[in-house]
């Protein structure tokens, strides 16, 4: 389970993208998957990696995601 911004892990990442409006939209090679939200016309890239985020890799989704680093903490204490 992630805390804050750390810890945070393929399955964590997806499912905050869906609960917050983004939806898969293709496959960039490799291990790299696309996630999109057409409200916000946001495009995250998401590496699939068995294990947990650099947190310099967690912040570039962050920043790609036009979404608060707020956001992502509170979603991430539940």
């Amino acid at each position: 389970m992630p805390r804050g911004l750390n810890n945070w892990t393929y399955k964590d990442v997806c499912a905050f993208l869906k609960e917050h409006g983004f939806s898969f939209s293709t496959y960039l090679g490799g291990s790299h998957e696309s996630w999109l939200n057409t409200e916000t016309v946001a495009v995250v890239e998401v590496n699939k990696t068995k294990s947990s985020y650099p947190p310099r890799t967690l912040e570039t989704m962050i920043r790609q995601s036009k979404l608060s680093k707020d956001v992502w903490r509170e979603w991430a204490e539940k």
